[in-house]
């Protein structure tokens, strides 16, 4: 009769022990593969946060000032807006897509300033800004701005994002 003694059979063979780990290994990758698919996500989810912002404030200005404004003119990519008299001089305000950048110009006391609101560095890029306006013959018989609709398009990595506001001048309050 053979005897076997317990602590030889309680051992790893070599085999199993590197079957073992070729198991942790494929684990341990599975577990990298899908924290690096959640850094990803979290990235991409940062660019949609920051384009739906950025689109959103600049709207919210552009429409803020339209609604104060005196007088609207518009063509396809750009905006002019002669605001209400005030103290500063402000005369004139524009927003116009030139080349992939956004711009904000102001005319104050005759000088012209330009700033690029949104520019082809940035993490968001303007892919597109149409302008349209719906117009009416007042009782004086000038064409007035009914109201401004103003569309932005903005890309940020393979997310795209377009965002539409509109306003009415208000012409008949006092400021």
């Amino acid at each position: 009769m053979i005897r076997r003694d317990s602590k030889i059979g309680s051992a790893f063979t070599v085999m199993e022990a590197l079957l073992a780990l070729t198991i942790l290994g494929l684990l341990l990758a599975a577990v990298a593969m899908s924290m690096q698919a959640g850094v990803k996500n979290y990235g991409e989810n940062e660019k949609i946060a920051q384009l739906i912002q950025t689109s959103q404030v600049v709207l919210n200005r552009m429409m803020s000032e339209i609604r104060t404004a005196q007088a609207v003119d518009t063509d396809t990519q750009r905006i002019s807006i002669i605001p209400p008299e005030n103290d500063d001089g402000l005369t004139n305000i524009e927003y116009e897509l030139v080349d992939g950048v956004l711009y904000y110009r102001q005319t104050i006391n005759g000088e012209q300033t330009s700033q690029a609101l949104i520019s082809s560095d940035d993490v968001a890029k303007v892919v597109g800004f149409t302008v349209s306006r719906e117009t009416a013959i007042g009782e004086d018989d000038l064409i007035y701005t009914r109201s401004v609709t103003a569309a932005l398009e903005l890309q940020a990595g393979d997310n795209q994002f377009t965002t539409t506001a509109s306003a009415c001048p208000r012409r008949n309050m006092d400021y």
